[in-house]
């Protein structure tokens, strides 16, 4: 329990980026985000019922080798006015599955060769194909979303038959034990590094959760992450947890905490959502829009080394979030970051839209931060 409130799972640690934050302003030249992802494939091998990304992938195309190698440089070089702040991470992950691009492998290595931090969310599929080239990440995060093969079948559109759910787990143990075999980023000692179990609560695996638990533990993970799926915001589909469901949830959670090892770390985000496991969403405008990004592949006609930018990877598939389409030149990043298109974004972004229309906000808490810390100081921040 020691490590408990010190993992990469700590919101505390936004207030950290305060003074970067406090420079986005209207007339001012707003300082790069500190994170980035990347989409490096709308291509994806499974098809998960809750997919944020289910339009965004009947768009099968990839980022191509230089688009992804000439980013590298780019972000090495993106800085703030003054030179103090540029982009610190990369995390790959998708619009489908990233290790489906043939050059993730030679990305990741690219940037850690440049000193980016980077890891990769993935579905776990194709980790045997690049053992090597993972373990530069700081985590690694298995979307395995179940704890047998019936119910990973259910979710994921595969035949009852399918095996896959094994080779998954089998890829994983492999990756695990060769991070503890060598020094690398991936096999570092920290809560927060190693391979990270992941599991998205939805209709029927709640009771699952102490099974996914002794899995992960099994096969030398560093932890089991669990939340509520979200609804797409693109989507007709809707679900709601019920009181009983919710109430399996804690009994779930009992048992994991009573039984897993010491330093094994067992996190659930519930503080994007209410008691009933629904969004929150209760703020009024979206500032996260300036925090970070997501590089997509190109659409529809965009040339092979041509890529999207998207300021909203909960709303990938949405037009009105894309503050680049098909561009060739990857210094236009910096160019059009904090212009009138970017505000435009930000003031489209109304406070009924967080409301209604947005799915649960991945940067929920940097929204409140950012309203209740540095627009209005209601912390008064400054008496430590």
């Amino acid at each position: 329990m020691k490590y408990r409130n010190w993992t990469s799972f700590n919101t505390g640690k936004l207030f950290s980026h305060l003074e970067r934050w406090k420079l986005i302003q209207k007339n001012g030249k707003c300082p790069p985000p500190a994170l980035i992802t990347v989409d490096p494939s709308n291509y994806c091998n499974l098809s998960c019922e809750w997919c944020n990304a289910w339009k965004v992938r009947k768009n099968e195309r990839m980022l191509s080798d230089d688009v992804l190698i000439n980013f590298v440089k780019f972000i090495s070089q993106w800085k703030s006015a003054d030179g103090k702040y540029g982009v610190e991470a990369v995390c790959i992950a998708g619009g489908g599955e990233p290790l489906c691009n043939p050059y993730t492998g030679r990305f990741l290595l690219e940037l850690n060769r440049n000193g980016v931090d980077v890891a990769t969310v993935t579905n776990g599929t194709l980790i045997h194909k690049y053992l090597e080239e993972l373990l530069v990440n700081q985590y690694v995060a298995v979307s395995v979303d179940a704890a047998c093969s019936t119910t990973f079948n259910q979710y994921k559109g595969l035949e009852e038959s399918s095996k896959l759910f094994d080779q998954i787990i089998d890829n994983m143990d492999l990756l695990c034990r060769l991070s503890r075999k060598k020094e690398c980023n991936l096999g570092k000692e920290s809560p927060s590094n190693g391979v990270n179990y992941r599991m998205l609560l939805y209709k029927d695996n709640i009771r699952e959760i102490s099974e996914a638990a002794r899995i992960a533990q099994e096969i030398g993970c560093n932890s089991l992450h669990i939340r509520p799926a979200a609804v797409p915001f693109d989507s007709d589909g809707n679900f709601a947890f019920s009181g009983e469901e919710i109430e399996l949830f804690k009994e779930q959670v009992r048992i994991v905490e009573q039984t897993k090892r010491p330093d094994f770390g067992f996190y659930y985000t519930l503080g994007k959502f209410d008691d009933k496991f629904q969004k929150c969403n209760d703020f009024k405008q979206c500032f996260a829009v300036f925090m970070t990004a997501t590089l997509m592949p190109p659409i529809g006609e965009g040339t092979k080394d041509s890529y999207c930018l998207n300021v909203c990877c909960d709303r990938r598939s949405d037009d009105a979030m894309r503050l680049l389409t098909n561009e060739a030149d990857l210094n236009r990043i910096s160019q059009i970051w904090g212009s009138d298109k970017h505000w435009n974004i930000f003031h489209f972004i109304t406070e009924r839209q967080i409301r209604e229309i947005c799915p649960r906000c991945t940067y929920y808490e940097h929204n409140k931060i950012m309203e209740n810390c540095i627009l209005t100081d209601n912390m008064l921040i400054n008496f430590i």
